[in-house]
């Protein structure tokens, strides 16, 4: 499969509708907003929850994805192609997608916090209203290191911090990784849990604990499902680099209906799980 440059908003909305819906996500007192999505190790589906905000948020108007997560690259690859000389460049209109290293350079491996406060100089500097960053996995501790740096920043400007985990059933990680993510789920301005059910829908190791309870409890908290994606989407997202944009509108039939279809229930969920309560 091969991108194509993807030139305006989505057919899905009108000029009326985009207005609208940017109301219900920004406000007088945030006129941008930052998405972090979060998972507590690879394979949650992280990066894909990522694809599908970012495809939301870029109908509604400039948007900058930061993939936070070069080990991966899906997210940035998503969004850019092959051009001259061998240099990977914007594939969609009103995306502008950059990489930006999180992880030290040395033999530990953890999220360096000098680097989590020069990508957030660049977020603050960025002129693009929503922003999503797909966050490396693992190393919890450091990001949890991290939460007052990136609240404070969202605070002196004015930006709507949302921060969205991602979760999968049976496995017991996030009884590990919740924890130490709480104090930024608590202080920001929308706590997301969503919940993967392509592997499974037995959360009940998750549902049963006490960081459950604890999650239940904060104030604006979203608990959501992220319905199946099925294995020749799944592909095209992650072997071929294909957007939701370009699944939904330009592949074969056999691909197309079901991925408009995808497409449409994962923008009403996100919507639902980041707007303001008053909405």
């Amino acid at each position: 499969m091969t991108k194509q440059l993807y030139d305006g908003p989505s057919p899905l909305y009108t000029p009326e509708k985009i207005e609208e819906l940017r109301t219900k996500l920004l406000d007088s007192t945030a006129e941008r907003a930052l998405i972090i999505v979060l998972g507590g190790k690879g394979g949650v589906g992280k990066t894909n929850c990522a694809m599908q905000m970012a495809d939301f948020l870029a109908s509604l108007g400039p948007l900058l994805t930061i993939d936070a997560d070069p080990a991966n690259g899906h997210f940035y690859r998503a969004f850019t192609q092959e051009g001259p000389g061998g240099q990977r460049e914007p594939s969609r209109a009103g995306i502008r997608p950059i990489q930006h290293r999180l992880r030290a350079e040395d033999h530990t491996g953890r999220i360096d916090l000098t680097a989590c406060q020069d990508m957030l100089a660049v977020i603050g500097e960025a002129p693009e209203r929503f922003v999503v960053v797909d966050f490396p996995a693992g190393d919890t501790d450091t990001t949890q290191r991290c939460a007052e740096i990136i609240v404070e920043e969202c605070r002196e400007n004015k930006i709507r911090l949302i921060v969205a985990v991602i979760v999968g059933p049976v496995d017991p990680t996030p009884l590990k990784v919740l924890p130490s993510l709480l104090p930024l789920l608590r202080d920001c301005d929308r706590p997301v849990l969503a919940k993967n059910t392509h592997t499974g829908l037995n959360f009940e190791y998750l549902e049963s604990s006490e960081i459950y309870r604890q999650l239940q409890a904060l104030p604006g908290i979203r608990i959501t499902e992220i319905e199946p994606i099925g294995e020749r989407i799944t592909e095209a997202l992650r072997v071929h680099n294909v957007p939701w944009d370009v699944l939904a509108t330009a592949t074969p039939m056999r691909i197309r209906v079901e991925a408009r279809r995808l497409r449409r229930n994962f923008h009403n969920m996100w919507l639902e799980a980041i707007a303001h309560d008053a909405v």
